[in-house]
């Protein structure tokens, strides 16, 4: 049986990004806008803290399973900024890209859950909430 849920999310707690062959060879590169409306909601992130490189959780349910409570894939990748304010994936970016098998072109979005503290891959239906219904 297949179940269809969609979520309504906040559209400032997005980071999307459409790859690159230099974010695929190395560091993804973020928008600077997207990451700071992010980081408003993240818990002890500081100047100094993003220097050096915070971890974060990015969870891609994908292949998630309710029937065994499988979440989906987990990884731990390092969110960092250098010079002027840019922002990257940096430590396990690799292993992320390569698991989910990232191509060039393609788009990924991730979605800050501020109450999970986890980004989440958005490749589930979604619905942006209206700014009035707020």
């Amino acid at each position: 049986m297949n179940y269809y849920c969609e979520y309504r999310i906040d559209p400032a707690m997005i980071i999307s990004k459409k790859l690159s062959k230099s974010d695929l060879d190395g560091n993804v590169k973020l928008s600077k806008k997207q990451v700071i409306s992010v980081l408003r909601k993240m818990k002890g992130v500081t100047q100094e803290t993003l220097q050096n490189g915070i971890e974060v959780k990015v969870l891609n349910t994908a292949e998630a399973d309710p029937n065994t409570n499988y979440r989906g894939d987990e990884y731990t990748v390092t969110l960092r900024c250098i010079g002027n304010n840019k922002f990257y994936f940096g430590v396990c970016w690799s292993t992320m890209k390569h698991s989910m098998d990232l191509n060039e072109g393609e788009t990924l979005k991730l979605y800050w859950d501020y109450l999970e503290e986890a980004f989440i891959v958005l490749n589930i239906p979604y619905l942006v909430i209206d700014d009035d219904v707020i």
